[in-house]
């Protein structure tokens, strides 16, 4: 028999929703642990042992084998569960949380007599938690960014790079490691204040992950998107009269 204490989340002490195993094999609710760990630092501590871990990948990897006994278990307790979260998202819908991965691919050129080393900055968005997506209509959040800046060394010219469209990545070649400053600014529309971020390069084992956690006012994005949606549909019904004149 399956007991309920080995899927019982120990911050919430409900049933496990969106479970996130960590490195040292504790599980949590994904929602738990957006609330009580920040993982914008190199290193985060589980809530229970307070072992360090490395925050390369963040704890985002939904564990579905354990989702899927909880949600044939305990079907009603996950249920439940699941709308006290969707709730409390919808109450606190003002601000999302927003994960940002960033880091570098790296390639090392043996035949080269100088800069053998290639390496490649890139940034992504993504959703934290699934229930964010509902009130932006599973918007592609990487289509709210205007422009990523990445700034330099001063060796490179020119040393400021600006990338307008996606993939906002960049591709380099040097003869050594050092932190670049990474600005991410939105589009005007959406009244969002610019993410400053900043990574040091890593020339091993083929580069690095890492994420960070933002909060960002989903209330002008829902507004602007349901004004988009209004004038489309506007547009539809005035395309109809036409057609019908």
């Amino acid at each position: 028999m399956i007991s309920k204490d080995n899927y019982t989340c120990p911050i919430c002490l409900g049933v496990f929703v969106d479970p996130c195993k960590l490195q040292c094999n504790h599980i949590f609710c994904l929602s738990c642990l957006l609330e009580l760990v920040d993982f914008n630092f190199i290193q985060y501590k589980c809530p229970m042992c307070r072992i360090q871990i490395m925050n390369d990948k963040g704890p985002f990897k939904i564990d579905e084998e354990i989702q899927h006994i909880v949600q044939t278990c305990f079907k009603e307790e996950f249920q439940k569960r699941q709308q006290e979260i969707k709730l409390n998202q919808e109450v606190n819908q003002k601000e999302m949380k927003i994960k940002i991965n960033y880091g570098n691919e790296y390639r090392y050129f043996e035949e080269e007599k100088s800069n053998k080393h290639q390496w490649t900055l890139y940034v992504t968005l993504d959703y934290v938690s699934q229930f964010d997506q509902t009130p932006l209509n599973s918007l592609v959040l990487i289509e709210l960014v205007d422009n990523v800046k990445f700034i330099l060394d001063e060796t490179f010219y020119p040393d400021v790079i600006v990338v307008r469209n996606p993939p906002f990545q960049l591709t380099r070649r040097g003869w050594d490691v050092f932190s670049i400053p990474i600005e991410i600014t939105f589009k005007p529309q959406y009244k969002l204040d610019p993410i400053k971020i900043e990574h040091h390069l890593v020339f091993q084992q083929g580069g690095i992950q890492k994420c960070q956690i933002n909060k960002i006012n989903a209330e002008n994005i829902k507004n602007q998107l349901d004004a988009k949606k209004q004038n489309q549909q506007q547009k539809i019904v005035q395309t109809k009269k036409i057609w019908k004149a």
